[in-house]
């Protein structure tokens, strides 16, 4: 048992969150105070927060961005081996499609879920990528 130094109410151990979890102290605050500060804390600092998550996403979307120049690089297109990357699409050809990788880019998902869907494609220049699509779903019939 434990009192809290703010509601000063006695608590069980587990109603404090740990202070050093290895060392196995807990917190001076029970887990309703700690909640109700942090909050609070956030709505007294929000736009320092929300200052943090503008960096931290620019951060993020161009380390994914580096990832994915990196992985069409070494990735040709699949149909006449043009290696610019400025040009190269993922074409889904296997399992579900979640969505477009270019949409998931902006959703800001991890690199491994970004991953699971490019494994779901292959590699096309817009020029073969256009040429396929139009085979595949009979755009051009008439012809």
């Amino acid at each position: 048992m434990k009192r809290c130094s703010k509601c000063h109410q006695i608590k069980p151990l587990t109603e404090f969150s740990f202070k050093n979890k290895q060392k196995k102290q807990h917190g001076f605050y029970c887990k309703d105070c700690n909640r109700a500060y942090n909050r609070m804390h956030y709505i007294n600092n929000r736009s320092d927060y929300r200052i943090k998550q503008k960096i931290w996403r620019a951060n993020f979307r161009k380390i994914i961005r580096l990832k994915i120049v990196e992985y069409l690089k070494t990735h040709p297109c699949v149909d006449c081996g043009e290696t610019d990357y400025s040009v190269l699409e993922f074409d889904h050809v296997k399992g579900d499609k979640k969505d477009n990788v270019a949409s998931l880019l902006t959703c800001d998902v991890s690199w491994r879920i970004l991953k699971e869907e490019i494994d779901k494609c292959e590699v096309r220049c817009a020029n073969c990528h256009k040429r396929r699509s139009a085979k595949q779903f009979s755009w051009y019939k008439y012809e």
